[in-house]
């Protein structure tokens, strides 16, 4: 497996011109952060009855384990990402670039980074236990993320087992061993958090039909939104209106709307489609997050619950949406508009809601609370994904308009849980 090109000129660049808004946010004073309120997702706090004792971190480690940390790593995959300075971006861009080469739809993209990101940000956060000394925090992720990894994508066993080891000898200090093993269990019981999620539910069928029916065949996850969400009550706790009524007034509107900009579209929408189309939707959103961790002033544990935010809140919006989609199975542009010519090529599942313009709703209600001085620029980002998908032919404005209505919902919802704990955006500075 190689590296995606767009992970590594991101984690390239970023390492050598630390570029990105610095973050706004208030340091929090206290060490043992948010967390210790009840803020962690499958740990029930930071000093969890589950986890190693203090001082007795090592004690479970075999020797078998002992060396395979302890190995060299060889992966020049590795070597690559190993210029990154902040542990949980090395994790997230791992993620991205392994994701990619799996080529998973949306909804499972968005789920391995949330649960990857919740597996870093309880890890890190047990380093605020003052009970267990110094922690080490990269270590500690390192534990956390790569057992999450090695469920999601043991093929690549290798790779992850040689990227553990290349941060936990990074960090170099005498507790890294220790806070590793630490960060495993807590990766383990995230794993067991995945393994009873829904996700490998089995359609039954059968798929209806009629005229307003999507008819394609082999439909992408149709049981996505029975998924178990983090933030919202389930995937049908938040949702639009029905669709417009087949060949009512609005809907045939709607119909009318994409086959003239199929035939009006500019150099300009052509590229803002392909913007929002060429990478995966919760990637694009994750770069951004990137580039402003990267350049601003994050502690580790800060910048790991940024992430989890922004994806737990990225997997709820599609759980919501394809619950939506597989509730309704409203037929896709093309095929109701024989004449249609797309941008893009339409994703194998029905068109209402738009997954686009759901997460990305999400994503930019917790980006604008992580920075509050970028806000417009981020609902402004969610406003040109949902208007893509009208401009590539792929959608229906009304697909576009609710699915952003029922992504702002969910992000509001998981911005209520950030804040919930402290009354106030509880993310660290170094």
């Amino acid at each position: 497996m190689r590296l995606h090109p767009a992970v590594l000129l991101v984690a390239l660049s970023l390492a050598a011109a630390g570029c990105g808004a610095r973050s706004t946010l208030a340091p929090d004073a206290a060490s043992t952060s948010a967390s210790s309120r009840g803020d962690t997702f499958v740990l029930e706090s930071i000093t969890d009855s589950r986890l190693p004792a203090p001082g007795m971190e090592l004690a479970g480690v075999t020797d078998a384990e002992r060396a395979e940390i302890l190995r060299t790593p060889t992966s020049p995959q590795v070597t690559q990402l190993s210029g990154v300075p902040d542990a949980v971006e090395f994790w997230n861009l791992l993620t991205e670039s392994l994701a990619t080469e799996a080529k998973l739809p949306p909804p499972l993209f968005a789920r391995a980074y949330a649960y990857v990101h919740v597996a870093i940000y309880d890890a890190v956060s047990v380093s605020g236990d003052t009970r267990r000394g110094r922690v080490s925090e990269r270590a500690l992720a390192a534990g956390a993320a790569s057992q999450v990894l090695l469920y999601l994508f043991p093929a690549s066993a290798d790779l992850i087992k040689d990227a553990a080891a290349e941060q936990v000898k990074a960090d170099g200090g005498p507790s890294s061993l220790g806070a590793w093993h630490l960060g495993t269990v807590v990766g383990d019981l995230t794993v067991r958090r995945a393994q009873a999620d829904g996700s490998t539910a089995v359609f039954g069928g059968p798929q209806p039909t009629g005229p307003d029916i999507w008819t394609g065949t082999n439909p992408v996850l149709p049981m996505a939104g029975t998924w178990k969400t983090w933030c919202v009550a389930s995937g049908s706790s938040i949702a639009p209106e029905p669709p417009y009524a087949y060949l009512s007034e609005k809907d045939l509107a709607d119909v009318a709307e994409v086959l003239e900009v199929s035939q009006n579209r500019t150099p300009e929408m052509i590229s803002v489609v392909h913007k929002w189309a060429d990478f995966s939707p919760p990637a694009i959103w994750n770069d951004m997050l990137n580039a402003r961790v990267q350049g601003g002033d994050f502690s580790t544990v800060g910048a790991a619950r940024a992430y989890a935010y922004l994806n737990v809140a990225m997997e709820d919006a599609f759980v919501c949406c394809w619950n939506t989609k597989y509730q309704y199975w409203v037929a896709r542009p093309f095929q109701r508009i024989p004449e249609l010519v797309t941008v893009v090529v339409t994703p194998n599942f029905p068109t209402y809601t738009s997954g686009h313009s759901t997460i990305s709703a999400a994503a930019a209600e917790v980006m604008a609370q992580i920075f509050p001085a970028e806000a417009q620029y981020f609902r402004d980002q969610a406003a040109e994904a949902a208007i893509s998908r009208l401009w590539g032919g792929i959608h229906f404005r009304h697909d576009n308009e609710q699915g952003a209505i029922v992504g702002q919902k969910v992000g509001l919802a998981t911005v209520a849980r950030m804040l919930k704990p402290g009354g106030k955006p509880l993310f660290a500075s170094r």
